[in-house]
């Protein structure tokens, strides 16, 4: 361990905008033997006790109009001073270790930018929630970044502030994907570390997941389209993986989305979602279509018109 003095800072930023009540567990969360931290929160134009909250705890307040996550998350960059950087969204946590997993990952490896690990997932009451696992990544991040996002919780990655400066931070107003539009920048001209520890909690709950799945879709494939590799490169056909994998993922979540509306006879935002999947992910749309248009013809099909299969006699 190095002395105290010599020990680096880790600055460990929150963006909070309503979430006073998950505040404190954050805050707590950000400890480590191996360096010393600096906790900022940015109040992100909340309505709720989160600048009482903050006040009450040892960290660096920065007040804003809301602005969007990513907007916070710069502010707090600008405003910390730590060596190495991680974004902690005040809902999640950090784990016992965390900063201590991803400090020695970066100074152990001094030519990578960034390093991740793993993250649970659990409810809003904190109960752990089934997640799947994420294959360990050696070589090649950027190929596999173009083809899916390896980091599902910002928090389970530490950047090296440097790395973080010459990438110009977060793009503001992709606030659906702007952590994957950062790691695909740093990857494609940096070493990356997968260092495949368990270090953050994701708290799912309600008001992070219902009614995003448009804005995901249209931001995530922005930023895929922002970071295309040209046509006649080897990572070309990850990017195309990628692309309609997204598509997919996003588009299904959108059109369940779109349902709901029409269960709720919420007709008006139903079509106004209906035309972003139109637009962003075709083809989920008309494969949609073809199966509701299947079933209705197996319905309307009497049974006398279906002949019966037989099985052949054996000989």
């Amino acid at each position: 361990m190095r002395p105290a003095d010599l020990r680096p800072i880790v600055s460990v930023i929150i963006p909070c905008h309503g979430e006073a009540r998950f505040l404190v567990d954050a805050v707590r969360s950000a400890s480590a033997r191996s360096a010393r931290v600096q906790v900022v929160v940015v109040d992100d134009g909340s309505t709720d006790e989160t600048a009482a909250v903050a006040r009450g705890l040892d960290v660096m307040l920065v007040r804003q109009p809301n602005g969007g996550l990513a907007a916070a998350r710069n502010v707090g960059l600008r405003a910390s001073t730590g060596e190495f950087v991680i974004f902690l969204d005040a809902g999640d946590r950090l784990l016992d270790g965390a900063i201590d997993d991803g400090v020695h990952a970066l100074v152990s490896s001094p030519g990578c930018a960034m390093a991740y690990g793993r993250a649970t997932v659990t409810g809003a009451d904190g109960e752990p929630c089934p997640t799947g696992e994420m294959p360990t990544v050696r070589t090649g991040h950027h190929a596999a970044f173009l083809q899916t996002n390896l980091i599902g919780v910002l928090a389970a990655a530490i950047f090296r502030r440097a790395a973080l400066t010459r990438a110009g931070g977060f793009a503001e107003g992709l606030d659906g994907a702007a952590d994957y539009d950062l790691y695909l920048r740093i990857s494609r001209d940096a070493r990356v570390l997968d260092h495949g520890c368990c270090v953050a909690a994701y708290r799912r709950h309600p008001a992070a997941t219902n009614g995003n799945a448009a804005r995901r879709l249209r931001d995530t494939l922005e930023v895929m389209r922002r970071n295309c590799p040209g046509p006649r490169t080897p990572l070309h056909g990850a990017w195309r993986e990628g692309y309609a994998r997204w598509q997919e993922f996003y588009g299904t979540q959108l059109l369940e989305e779109i349902y709901a509306h029409v269960h709720e006879r919420a007709f008006a935002e139903a079509g106004r979602k209906s035309l972003v999947l139109l637009s962003r992910a075709p083809r989920v749309l008309a494969r949609e279509i073809a199966l509701k248009a299947r079933s209705h013809s197996d319905k309307a099909m009497p049974d006398a018109d279906i002949p019966a299969v037989r099985p052949r006699a054996e000989t």
